[in-house]
């Protein structure tokens, strides 16, 4: 269970986070329809779309994928289209490494693209394809049952449970609900990964995030069944805090994840 309640939720956001997210919200709010459909033409008008940048960074490759997005395109067709583009990047002789025949790959991916991740990783992992890392920023997660840092911080930052519930409404299958393996990996009908060689994780978890409880609950799923799992827990920060470089929770996540995939080399 997550200390929240000795938290300031007033004073805990430089002011030009909370104007981007509340932006973010906002564009949310307006892009979603009651009756479940979405309005994609004005979400692609919204989309920031940023020109790629094809020269490697210290010898690393980004590669950011397309995925199809819900509720036009619903389960399993983000997780299909993540494995599409994992084979694709292990399959190219030009992101090889110098030292040997081997393309080397980590996965990341914040809220549904962490959730995403493990999925990949987990199919990654059966199949025998290596990756040699998950970085997962507070991952969206769920289930059923209500928590107690769902129902204390239930509309106090940012998100609601109705805006959570919706989105797994529009990516389940029809008629399934949040105990769904997609939703809840370690739930009553996930599969195990005991045994399998699943990637290393580096899993962080925001204090101020109502998810943050299933988020824990993901990282214990990992350890009992033998898995290695890094948990990085900030107390005072909230989704999207790593949009701006200007707290102490942006450097601290760079450092780990800096730390995190260098341990490897």
């Amino acid at each position: 269970m997550a200390p929240i309640d000795d938290v300031d939720f007033g004073s805990v956001v430089p002011l030009n986070t909370w104007v981007l997210i509340s932006n973010f919200k906002l564009a949310y709010n307006l892009l979603r329809r009651a009756d479940g459909t979405f309005n994609r033409e004005l979400a692609e008008f919204l989309d920031r779309k940023v020109p790629a940048n094809t020269i490697p960074v210290d010898g690393a490759v980004v590669v950011s994928v397309n995925y199809r997005r819900s509720p036009e395109h619903r389960f399993p067709c983000a997780y299909d289209d993540g494995w599409a583009a994992l084979k694709w990047v292990k399959s190219r002789v030009w992101l090889q490494s110098g030292k040997d025949s081997k393309v080397y790959v980590y996965m990341a991916g914040d809220s549904s693209g962490g959730n995403i991740a493990h999925h990949v990783a987990v199919r990654a992992a059966e199949e025998d394809v290596e990756v040699l890392g998950n970085i997962l920023l507070h991952p969206l997660f769920g289930g059923e049952k209500r928590t107690e840092s769902e129902k204390k911080l239930d509309g106090k930052y940012f998100v609601r449970l109705q805006d959570r519930d919706w989105y797994w409404r529009a990516f389940l299958p029809e008629g399934e609900d949040r105990d769904h393996p997609a939703c809840n990996p370690f739930g009553p009908r996930g599969k195990s990964i005991v045994g399998l060689k699943f990637p290393k994780s580096l899993v962080c978890v925001a204090g101020l995030d109502l998810l943050q409880d299933w988020q824990l609950e993901y990282v214990e799923g990992l350890k009992k069944s033998g898995q290695d799992v890094k948990l990085l827990y900030l107390k005072e920060a909230t989704i999207g805090f790593y949009f701006l470089p200007n707290n102490d929770h942006f450097y601290c996540l760079m450092k780990e994840i800096n730390d995190f995939v260098n341990s490897d080399c």
